[in-house]
Protein backbone atom coordinates (compact mmCIF):
# COMPACT_ATOMS: atom_id res chain seq x y z
CA UNK A 1 0.00 0.00 0.00
CA UNK A 2 1.39 3.38 -1.01
CA UNK A 3 0.44 4.94 2.31
CA UNK A 4 2.85 2.57 4.08
CA UNK A 5 5.89 3.82 2.16
CA UNK A 6 8.47 5.99 3.86
CA UNK A 7 11.42 7.89 2.38
CA UNK A 8 14.37 5.62 1.64
CA UNK A 9 12.37 2.37 1.58
CA UNK A 10 13.05 -0.41 -0.89
CA UNK A 11 10.30 -2.75 -2.16
CA UNK A 12 10.88 -6.14 -3.70
CA UNK A 13 8.06 -7.66 -5.67
CA UNK A 14 7.80 -11.44 -5.86
CA UNK A 15 4.64 -11.71 -7.90
CA UNK A 16 1.87 -9.45 -6.82
CA UNK A 17 0.74 -5.95 -7.65
CA UNK A 18 0.52 -2.69 -5.80
CA UNK A 19 -2.13 -0.04 -5.39
CA UNK A 20 -1.87 3.01 -7.69
CA UNK A 21 -0.26 5.10 -4.94
CA UNK A 22 2.80 2.81 -4.86
CA UNK A 23 3.38 3.29 -8.59
CA UNK A 24 3.31 7.06 -8.19
CA UNK A 25 5.60 7.13 -5.13
CA UNK A 26 8.40 4.81 -6.29
CA UNK A 27 11.28 6.89 -7.70
CA UNK A 28 13.26 4.10 -9.37
CA UNK A 29 12.22 0.56 -10.28
CA UNK A 30 14.89 -2.01 -11.11
CA UNK A 31 14.02 -4.79 -13.53
CA UNK A 32 16.43 -7.68 -13.05
CA UNK A 33 15.99 -9.15 -16.49
CA UNK A 34 13.84 -11.03 -18.89
CA UNK A 35 14.15 -14.70 -19.71
CA UNK A 36 14.91 -15.33 -23.37
CA UNK A 37 12.48 -16.86 -25.81
CA UNK A 38 12.67 -20.63 -26.34
CA UNK A 39 15.43 -21.72 -28.71
CA UNK A 40 14.25 -21.47 -32.31
CA UNK A 41 11.16 -19.42 -31.45
CA UNK A 42 12.24 -15.77 -31.29
CA UNK A 43 8.64 -14.64 -31.93
CA UNK A 44 7.79 -15.87 -28.43
CA UNK A 45 10.01 -13.23 -26.78
CA UNK A 46 8.17 -10.85 -24.52
CA UNK A 47 8.82 -8.08 -22.05
CA UNK A 48 5.63 -8.92 -20.17
CA UNK A 49 5.61 -11.02 -17.05
CA UNK A 50 2.34 -12.84 -17.65
CA UNK A 51 3.05 -15.29 -20.42
CA UNK A 52 1.29 -18.56 -21.10
CA UNK A 53 2.80 -20.99 -23.56
CA UNK A 54 0.30 -23.26 -25.27
CA UNK A 55 1.13 -26.91 -24.70
CA UNK A 56 0.20 -30.00 -26.62
CA UNK A 57 0.70 -31.63 -29.99
CA UNK A 58 1.30 -29.02 -32.67
CA UNK A 59 1.16 -26.12 -30.21
CA UNK A 60 3.15 -23.22 -31.62
CA UNK A 61 1.47 -20.24 -30.01
CA UNK A 62 2.34 -18.09 -27.05
CA UNK A 63 -0.41 -16.19 -25.33
CA UNK A 64 0.95 -12.87 -24.16
CA UNK A 65 -1.40 -11.83 -21.41
CA UNK A 66 -1.49 -8.88 -19.12
CA UNK A 67 -3.63 -8.03 -16.14
CA UNK A 68 -5.64 -4.82 -16.09
CA UNK A 69 -3.64 -3.30 -13.24
CA UNK A 70 -0.41 -3.70 -15.20
CA UNK A 71 -1.89 -1.94 -18.23
CA UNK A 72 -3.04 0.99 -16.14
CA UNK A 73 -0.17 1.42 -13.71
CA UNK A 74 3.54 1.65 -14.29
CA UNK A 75 6.50 3.01 -12.43
CA UNK A 76 7.81 6.51 -13.16
CA UNK A 77 11.33 5.33 -14.01
CA UNK A 78 12.44 1.77 -14.74
CA UNK A 79 16.09 0.80 -15.07
CA UNK A 80 17.57 -2.56 -15.99
CA UNK A 81 20.28 -4.43 -14.12
CA UNK A 82 22.49 -4.68 -17.20
CA UNK A 83 21.99 -0.93 -17.81
CA UNK A 84 23.08 -0.11 -14.26
CA UNK A 85 26.09 -2.41 -14.40
CA UNK A 86 27.19 -0.99 -17.76
CA UNK A 87 26.71 2.61 -16.57
CA UNK A 88 24.04 3.37 -19.21
CA UNK A 89 21.36 3.97 -16.56
CA UNK A 90 21.36 5.59 -13.15
CA UNK A 91 19.77 4.14 -10.02
CA UNK A 92 18.99 5.90 -6.76
CA UNK A 93 20.40 9.43 -6.56
CA UNK A 94 19.29 10.17 -2.99
CA UNK A 95 18.94 8.11 0.18
CA UNK A 96 15.41 9.50 0.47
CA UNK A 97 14.23 7.99 -2.80
CA UNK A 98 11.91 5.00 -2.72
CA UNK A 99 13.12 2.13 -4.87
CA UNK A 100 11.62 -1.11 -6.13
CA UNK A 101 12.93 -4.23 -7.78
CA UNK A 102 10.99 -6.78 -9.75
CA UNK A 103 12.15 -10.22 -10.61
CA UNK A 104 11.37 -9.71 -14.28
CA UNK A 105 10.23 -12.99 -15.71
CA UNK A 106 13.24 -14.86 -14.38
CA UNK A 107 10.91 -17.16 -12.43
CA UNK A 108 12.47 -17.65 -9.04
CA UNK A 109 16.07 -16.53 -9.52
CA UNK A 110 15.87 -14.66 -6.22
CA UNK A 111 15.07 -17.89 -4.39
CA UNK A 112 17.98 -19.96 -5.65
CA UNK A 113 20.36 -17.02 -5.22
CA UNK A 114 19.39 -16.53 -1.56
CA UNK A 115 19.09 -20.28 -1.00
CA UNK A 116 22.66 -20.79 -2.21
CA UNK A 117 23.97 -18.13 0.16
CA UNK A 118 22.05 -19.61 3.12
CA UNK A 119 23.37 -23.08 2.28
CA UNK A 120 26.99 -21.87 2.13
CA UNK A 121 26.60 -19.93 5.41
CA UNK A 122 25.12 -23.00 7.13
CA UNK A 123 27.96 -25.21 5.91
CA UNK A 124 30.56 -22.68 7.07
CA UNK A 125 28.89 -22.52 10.49
CA UNK A 126 28.66 -26.31 10.74
CA UNK A 127 24.90 -26.30 11.21
CA UNK A 128 22.11 -28.12 9.44
CA UNK A 129 21.94 -31.60 7.99
CA UNK A 130 23.07 -32.97 4.64
CA UNK A 131 20.21 -34.55 2.68
CA UNK A 132 20.87 -37.45 0.31
CA UNK A 133 20.77 -36.34 -3.31
CA UNK A 134 18.75 -39.46 -4.16
CA UNK A 135 15.77 -37.99 -2.32
CA UNK A 136 15.45 -35.36 -5.04
CA UNK A 137 16.10 -37.47 -8.15
CA UNK A 138 13.99 -39.88 -10.13
CA UNK A 139 15.02 -42.70 -12.38
CA UNK A 140 11.68 -43.26 -14.12
CA UNK A 141 9.94 -41.42 -16.90
CA UNK A 142 6.18 -41.12 -17.27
Amino acid sequence: MGRWLEPGMHLTNVGSHFDADVYSRVDVSLRLGTAPAPVGLPEWATERENVTYAAGPGATDVLKTTKAHRRKASFNRVVSLDGLLAGREQGRTSSEQITHSARGNLQGAQFFAVGGMVYEAARAAGVGRELPTEWFLQDIRD
